[in-house]
This record gives structure tokens, sequence and C-alpha cells, in this order.
């Protein structure tokens, strides 16, 4: 199953691999889907950067769209 295909699912037990993925919203939603640490098993190794990366493009615009409307909310 792919992480997009995952979303929105909770998994009692999951095998996930972090080490191919890309950007930062893959990992997350893979990780996410576990609804316990218990349940969760990681396959392989992996590099901390796939999980300490920068945000992407679209998710930076939607943080300053966000705090734009926070702060015309606030005048």
């Amino acid at each position: 199953m792919t992480a997009h295909k995952a979303q929105g699912l909770s998994l009692p037990h999951l095998v996930i691999d972090l080490h191919g993925t890309r950007g930062t919203e893959a990992p997350y939603v893979m990780v996410s889907r576990a609804t316990s640490l218990e349940g969760l098993m990681i396959l392989r190794d992996f590099p901390k950067s796939k999980i300490r990366c920068h945000p992407s493009q679209e998710v930076r615009q939607e943080m300053q769209r966000l705090e734009s409307l926070r702060l015309q909310t606030t005048m």
C-alpha cells in the first residue's frame, strides 16, 4: 500500500520503509497511520534527514497564507 492510499486510515499493525521516502509529507503520513508504537515496525535504518528535512514550498506558502489570515483577524 502506498503512503497516499493509507491516508486517513488507522492501522493496528504497520511495517514501513522510510529509506526511500521524499519530502516531509510521506514519512509523516506513513508513521501517523499506526495506532500504537507497539504496532509500528520500521523495516530498515534510514537517514535522519528523511524526518528532519525542510518543509516543501507548498507547505511554506500555506503557512504564510495562514499567518497572514491570523494577522488580519487580530487587527
